[in-house]
């Protein structure tokens, strides 16, 4: 136990905690209520993707919280849990750093007949020692072959369903607490051995009604009428499962509070990356910071037309992507491990081609990163000649630009047999780490392009790499379970 102990010390010793304090005034009144009701949504949220990781991490948590002060180890064991959401280690390729003899212990009472003195049958959730790769999305024991098989048989629809960002695959004999019959969450056909899918609106049925009606009173609240259509068409995208017209509503949000909240990355599913997992960011707008990004979303129709590829795989309808610029005050959701400083949504092609992308920075967690991570790597890794040049402008610049280059280059494509594809679902749990190591290079050679037209100071031209070098060796820490880690090792195989 003491050795486990260390070693638990030394893994949460790698994680820097900060204190997030965003300055509240510019809020009215109706706004500072509103607020409440989005804070308590965002903890529903939370609670969705303890149950996307794996089918028993809802009652591992619970279980772990139940005895975090039984001892010190108990207490080191619940706070690296915390930091990971689930028993697998994020910055160690998610290999697991707990046991089934440390998992939770369940009593199921009426298991025999009540007797007096008698508390019911205790069993301990086990739990697989290597990460499921489909998470909760799909049954534990089914394989890639097996949902190609059986999604090959399916009508085209039906089809685009079984690989949508907002349902889970099912089995009709699952025994899982959260299975649903097939006639309630499809209309497909199934013989006993058939695979069916669910739509989040019914896996997650309470949980979301909860959210949406928590959504629908901080609309009431809210004096911003843009933060009160937010959250309104999020509410109902909650209960209908479509979720078009509340991602436009949040690429137009102009409100003191920013929030984003529901269904958007698909990091999690390590099968297909078809799944998008829960989320939510709520933080304070930072108008000043905002305004001085503007260059960058105004540029992108240039960058797609001068990108170092052949014309045939530019795209002809890039649109100017906003760009906002807050100070997070709460995160909830698929936010475990290191914590993201900015991200660049939604991730649904028909928005992207229709209005492209929004891109939100967190500024406050970026300053904490460069401070109290990307600095002493430096310190560490870059030659001393070269350390002067490790800056925070040159780093932030860069994520920017990274944020960016999400939203350009090859999206929609059209496949040698002319069938209609996109990008994503060609190359299916290889594309969260290309697209990341995409947008860090063509990130790079937007800056410089950038530089090149004058819209950006000629001192940038050295730094940006230096800062950029610094940060990938953070990024790298991730490993290769993680698209940014992948994405760096990537980079670092071509350098």
């Amino acid at each position: 136990m003491e050795s486990q102990s260390l070693t638990l010390q030394k893994q949460i010793s790698r994680y820097a905690p900060i204190h997030l304090e965003p300055e509240l005034t510019t809020l009215s009144e109706g706004d500072k209520e509103a607020l409440g009701y989005i804070l308590k949504a965002s903890i529903v949220i939370d609670d969705i993707f303890y149950e996307q990781v794996w089918n028993s991490n809802r009652m591992l948590r619970d279980w772990l919280k139940t005895h975090s002060d039984y001892s010190s180890f108990d207490n080191l064991k619940w706070a690296y849990y915390s930091i990971n959401k689930s028993p697998w280690s994020c910055l160690d390729e998610n290999k697991a750093f707990l046991s089934t003899a440390d998992s939770a212990v369940k009593l199921l009472t009426d298991a025999t007949k009540p007797i007096s003195g008698w508390k019911g049958v205790e069993y301990r959730a086990a739990f697989p020692q290597d990460k499921p790769g489909g998470a909760n999305f799909y049954p534990p024991d089914m394989n890639k072959m097996e949902f190609e098989l059986w999604k090959s048989g399916l009508p085209d629809q039906e089809q685009k369903d079984a690989t949508g960002f907002f349902t889970v695959i099912k089995r009709p004999d699952a025994l899982l607490p959260s299975a649903l019959a097939p006639s309630e969450g499809s209309d497909q056909t199934n013989n006993s051995d058939d695979l069916y899918v669910v739509p989040y609106s019914k896996e997650y049925k309470l949980s979301l009604e909860k959210a949406a009606e928590l959504l629908c009173k901080a609309s009431e609240c809210s004096d911003s009428p843009s933060l009160k259509n937010l959250l309104r068409t999020k509410a109902n995208a909650f209960l209908s499962n479509d979720y078009y017209e509340s991602d436009i509503t949040w690429m137009e949000l102009d409100s003191n509070i920013d929030i984003t909240i529901g269904p958007y990355e698909t990091y999690e599913d390590g099968l297909f990356s078809y799944k998008a997992t829960f989320e939510a960011f709520i933080g304070i707008r930072d108008d000043v910071a905002t305004s001085q990004l503007k260059l960058f979303g105004g540029q992108l129709e240039d960058l797609e037309k001068n990108l170092p590829m052949d014309n045939i795989y530019k795209s002809d309808n890039v649109s100017a992507a906003p760009i906002r610029v807050m100070n997070l005050l709460y995160n909830s959701g698929d936010v475990k491990g290191p914590q993201t400083i900015a991200f660049n949504l939604p991730n649904d092609e028909r928005i992207v081609n229709e209005r492209g992308t929004s891109m939100v920075m967190l500024k406050n967690i970026s300053e904490a990163k460069f401070k109290l991570i990307v600095k002493p790597i430096a310190d560490a890794c870059i030659r001393e000649e070269q350390k002067d040049y490790v800056d925070f402008e040159p780093y932030y610049t860069h994520i920017v630009c990274h944020e960016c280059c999400h939203g350009i280059g090859p999206h929609s494509i059209i496949l040698p047999s002319g069938k209609k594809s996109t990008v994503r679902l060609e190359l299916l749990e290889f594309h969260s780490a290309l697209e990341e190591a995409k947008a860090d290079i063509v990130g790079l050679w937007a800056l410089n392009f950038l530089i090149n037209k004058g819209l950006l100071p000629k001192s940038l031209s050295k730094s940006m790499y230096v800062s950029f070098l610094a940060g990938c060796f953070r990024s790298i820490r991730f490993g290769l379970e993680e698209a940014h880690g992948k994405g760096q090792a990537l980079q670092f195989n071509w350098m």
